[in-house]
């Protein structure tokens, strides 16, 4: 009986990490309601945004190493993709599509799944490390207060 319950104590645990995992993969998407998506245009290149959210979504996105961070460049279109899936490969958490301007600037659209690490904050770090060209987990620019109407 002892030896049941110890085997239990070790297979359970692997067991409802499986099931989470594949909840959350036919629940979280970057299509569904909860997802937080920005578009704005940055002025670098789309090679350049390319490396930058690169590094950022490995250093944040990847929670610490067990989620797959993939990239793609593509010149002839002057686009690129980076993204981060689940564990299975199936779904995405999180995408930044770059495409080229000109030379010199970039559309950017980041989607994220809105849940965990991949939400909103995570949405603005990301901005702000392709912004200022230095990766950050978390938001450290304050954002613009409102004028107050007297």
């Amino acid at each position: 009986m002892l030896n049941k319950i110890k085997c239990l104590s070790v297979v359970m645990p692997a067991v409802m990490s499986i099931m989470t995992l594949l909840f959350l993969t036919g629940c979280v998407g970057l299509e569904s309601a909860n997802s937080p998506k920005e578009t704005f245009v940055l002025p670098r290149a789309y090679q350049e945004a390319y490396q930058l959210a690169l590094v950022q979504a490995k250093e944040c996105w990847s929670d610490e190493g067990d989620l797959p961070v993939k990239g793609q460049l593509d010149p002839a279109t002057r686009t690129a993709q980076v993204f981060v899936t689940n564990g299975l490969g199936s779904g995405r958490y999180g995408q930044v599509d770059i495409r080229a301007l000109d030379d010199k600037n970039s559309e950017i659209t980041v989607r994220l799944a809105g849940v965990n690490i991949w939400d909103a904050a995570a949405l603005a770090a990301m901005h702000e490390a392709l912004q200022f060209g230095v990766w950050t987990c978390t938001r450290y620019m304050p954002s613009a207060r409102p004028a107050n109407k007297k």
